[in-house]
């Protein structure tokens, strides 16, 4: 017989919140088809139907409505039980679960949570990669409570602090011909890679850029998802690009790429940690959040 459980309940939650079920998957680290089949279950159990399935999203029905209001407060009250219960038997293994921002979880969080993990072995650690707009979706549907992004946050729900000064650097093939120091009108001779829409790396770019009504002008050849592939294409070609410094600092050591200087131009952002307003986090959360903010000990 089928059950009303809080799996299910979860996976219907993420997937109203997301408006999608591919993205529901990928935040629940599931497969869509296992996703597709628990919100199948679901309605069979319940005899309706809980969502308008559209051609790029889905849309509660009103019954969809109705379940949500009330799965919204059974997993709240499920995530107090269960942090209760963890706090009076210590020696229960504690979860930690993270959403990262790409250029975070791939290049600054490796080192801070090798550091973490040593102190809490008990501890299992789950980090979902994604860009800065996922991670907030994340936060915001409670996949994971704390979420690591590299960009503004839309929703006025979230709580938002900064952790770490990035900068971004404008790279080029050690072979490429471009001259060490350019100006920012000169931009719109090159060819460049920029991330993805979504990402916060290409939204802070644009943002700055933006102040120099040349963004429209630029020629941009190619799109990619990660930082780290964006620089092995720049240096094997002429194409120019925007990253993270802390993603390309040993290829410029090495000299495999350089770094081009644009004259009375920067751009600098914080890497901010995000949490729902209010929310009560685990001890094993604050443990990694007072950590992160004095990340000159991990980093």
């Amino acid at each position: 017989m089928e059950v009303l459980d809080y799996h299910r309940l979860k996976i219907f939650k993420t997937v109203a919140d997301l408006k999608s079920f591919s993205k529901a998957a990928e935040l629940l680290f599931l497969a869509q088809p296992t996703v597709t089949l628990q919100i199948k279950k679901l309605e069979n159990y319940l005899g309706v139907t809980l969502f308008y399935r559209k051609k790029n999203e889905v849309e509660l029905t009103q019954e969809g409505k109705v379940l949500y209001k009330y799965a919204e407060k059974i997993l709240e009250d499920y995530i107090l039980m269960e942090k209760e219960l963890l706090s009076i038997k210590d020696n229960i293994k504690q979860h930690l679960t993270i959403g990262a921002s790409t250029t975070i979880g791939e290049y600054f969080l490796p080192s801070v949570l090798a550091k973490f993990w040593k102190e809490f072995k008990d501890t299992k650690i789950n980090v979902f990669i994604g860009n800065s707009k996922e991670v907030e979706e994340g936060v915001l549907s409670k996949t994971f409570n704390i979420g690591l992004i590299e960009d503004e946050i839309s929703s006025n729900k979230l709580f938002i602090k900064s952790f770490y000064k990035d900068e971004i650097i404008l790279i080029a093939s050690k072979h490429n011909p471009i001259p060490s120091q350019i100006d920012i009108y000169d931009l719109v001779n090159y060819k460049f890679i920029f991330r993805e829409v979504g990402s916060g790396t290409r939204n802070i770019i644009e943002t700055y850029l933006k102040k120099y009504d040349i963004l429209k002008e630029l020629d941009i050849v190619m799109e990619v998802r990660s930082s780290k592939a964006i620089s092995n294409i720049v240096k094997r070609t002429d194409l120019i690009a925007f990253v993270s410094e802390i993603v390309v600092e040993e290829d410029l050591k090495k000299g495999n790429l350089k770094k081009v200087f644009i004259e009375d131009f920067s751009i600098k952002r914080d890497f901010s940690f995000i949490t729902q307003k209010n929310i009560r986090l685990s001890a094993v959360e604050n443990e990694f959040l007072n950590r992160l903010l004095n990340t000159s000990q991990y980093y």
